[in-house]
């Protein structure tokens, strides 16, 4: 391949993977890909392959003008070029979306929080309970000795539904998952919740569940469940993963 029409590609697809990360920022669909702390280190990437865009096609338009570049000088194996294209290919033709019950179902869920320390147990116990996700509160159960200070205290929490076959009768699990880098390093947590119409409710589904907090033993561990008093059907969140 001439190096002329190599260097063309290889600046096009720059500005490819430029606009297909520009797109995705925009829509606010990145999140579903990586931590939301790392959302300005990448803007600052889409910046870059702008840049060196722009200079491959400048370069380009100056040994079309000067005629200095001798087309049949070869260039790199054209293969580099595929290893460019492949995770543009990917990203294109499979639809951006979060995690769900098919990666809960392979990865397994947490009623713990083993990614969190007890520094912010403190601060968690202060907030409103009807403020706390569902991260929140778990990190209580799991950090506080003394659960019986949580029983009766009203919750409100979001999550996807999600039943499993260890829980019991009219129950289901309110879950998210907690993202720390990317979405390849997610894991699910889960807290229970009880309502008496939970068999018409449907897996993956997103729900507000309001309701009141007692203790139960799952898999020999003290968690919550929410003895709901509402589930309300909501659209996924702009935000669907939590962060520790």
């Amino acid at each position: 391949m001439p190096k002329r029409l190599y260097r063309s590609f290889q600046a096009l697809l720059l500005l490819g993977l430029c606009v297909f990360f520009a797109s995705k920022a925009a829509s606010g669909q990145l999140t579903y890909y990586i931590n939301l702390r790392f959302v300005p280190l990448t803007i600052f990437g889409i910046i870059l392959l702008a840049v060196l865009a722009q200079t491959l096609f400048t370069e380009i338009k100056r040994s079309r003008q000067s005629e200095q570049e001798d087309d049949h000088e070869h260039a790199p194996v054209s293969a580099n070029l595929w290893f460019m294209l492949l995770p543009l290919l990917i990203g294109v033709l499979i639809p951006a979306r979060p995690l769900d019950s098919s990666a809960l179902a392979t990865k397994g869920f947490n009623t713990n929080a083993p990614l969190v320390s007890a520094d912010s147990s403190a601060q968690l116990f202060e907030t409103d309970s009807e403020e706390r996700n569902v991260l929140d509160w778990i990190k209580l159960f799991n950090f506080e000795s003394d659960l019986t200070q949580f029983v009766g205290q009203k919750a409100s929490v979001i999550g996807f539904v999600y039943f499993d076959e260890t829980l019991g009768k009219n129950q289901f699990f309110v879950s998210r998952f907690v993202v720390s880098c990317c979405a390849a390093d997610g894991f699910a947590i889960a807290m229970v919740g009880e309502w008496p119409q939970a068999s018409t409710l449907e897996e993956d589904a997103w729900v507000l569940v309001k309701g009141r907090v007692r203790v139960i033993t799952l898999n020999d561990q003290s968690v919550p469940l929410i003895e709901a008093e509402s589930v309300q059907s909501i659209p996924v969140p702009e935000q669907p993963y939590l962060f520790p």
